[in-house]
């Protein structure tokens, strides 16, 4: 949620009163779209001050800076939009900062409770009474779910599903990956870092045979965290819904600010997603697991198979393709 503080308004000549007020209220709609799943409130400040020239500061806490963007001018409604046009641009360079930030925390989370856990996983195994059923340690895999889940998902977006579909095919494929996962463990071939290789390398494998049924669309199953550990790392709000930034996919700082300056989040996703829709499904799946799940081409290797050196010649040659296509649409 977006709180609005308004400093020293009356300091404000008559002439502009009406035109600040429409802006900063349009301003205040835009950011709390923005910020509509962000995980924490916030508070947008506006600060007026007259001397010589009207000074404009624009400021909000966001959770890892706080942003404060000052423009003076001796027209206070041409101050207020420089600040808001410089405002924007780098309130999404830290959401998107804050997102890769967090990607990064979620990958080593896992890593990390999969070491933690993995010595208790291996003495359950060696009880056969626990495999009779759903083994008891299926809990400890439920963490490592959430994600693949979340990458399916994308997944199943670049291969031209509806949402519609998406929805009636996500439980069903997430289970598929769960049972097969029980089924091809060993803990005297694989370690704890190997298990999201295996996870993410399952859920490929599935979706190379994989058919649409025409399902209707139904419930989906909520995966529960598994009971006992310390808490995940908090997704920002934006990534409820899995997106793509320019940040992902360009490295040349100038082109990104200039996506960001002159398009929305949902265009910027568009694009990378039909560029994604043109490679095949193997290329498709290492692209996405580097970009979105922060996956090294070498860790990529190990849970698709291939040659590492290959995969970053791809990853390099898709960034190009990317970038071309940037250079076009804000050119």
């Amino acid at each position: 949620m977006i709180h609005l503080e308004i400093y020293n308004f009356n300091e404000l000549e008559a002439p502009y009163i009406d035109e600040v007020r429409k802006i900063i209220q349009s301003k205040k709609d835009y950011y709390e779209q923005l910020f509509k799943k962000y995980p924490k409130d916030l508070l947008l400040e506006v600060k007026f001050n007259k001397d010589k020239e009207y000074r404009v500061s624009i400021g909000i806490n966001m959770q890892s800076k706080d942003i404060r963007i000052v423009e003076t001018d001796r027209d206070p409604v041409a101050a207020l939009r420089r600040a808001f046009a410089e405002f924007k641009k780098t309130v999404k360079r830290q959401l998107a900062h804050e997102r890769k930030d967090y990607l990064y925390k979620r990958k080593r989370y896992r890593q990390q409770k999969w070491k933690n856990q993995f010595e208790l996983l291996v003495s359950e195994m060696q009880d056969e009474k626990q495999q009779e059923a759903k083994p008891r340690y299926a809990k400890k895999v439920k963490n490592s779910l959430q994600a693949v889940r979340k990458y399916l998902k994308t997944r199943l977006k670049t291969l031209g599903l509806t949402k519609k579909q998406i929805k009636a095919q996500l439980p069903a494929l997430v289970e598929a990956v769960e049972k097969r996962f029980y089924a091809v463990f060993d803990p005297k071939q694989h370690g704890p870092e190997d298990l999201d290789a295996l996870l993410f390398g399952i859920a490929e494998e599935l979706l190379s045979t994989f058919e649409q049924t025409g399902a209707e669309a139904e419930g989906e199953e909520h995966i529960e965290e598994f009971a006992g550990d310390a808490e995940a790392p908090q997704a920002p709000g934006n990534e409820v819904e899995e997106m793509y930034f320019a940040e992902d996919v360009l490295e040349n700082q100038d082109l990104i600010d200039k996506v960001n300056e002159q398009m929305e989040a949902e265009k910027v996703d568009e694009i990378i997603t039909n560029l994604m829709r043109n490679e095949n499904r193997n290329d498709q799946a290492a692209l996405q697991l580097h970009f979105l799940e922060q996956f090294s081409p070498e860790e990529i290797a190990g849970a698709l198979g291939g040659n590492a050196d290959e995969i970053r010649r791809k990853i390099e040659a898709f960034r190009q393709r990317a970038e071309d296509e940037f250079r076009k649409q804000t050119a």
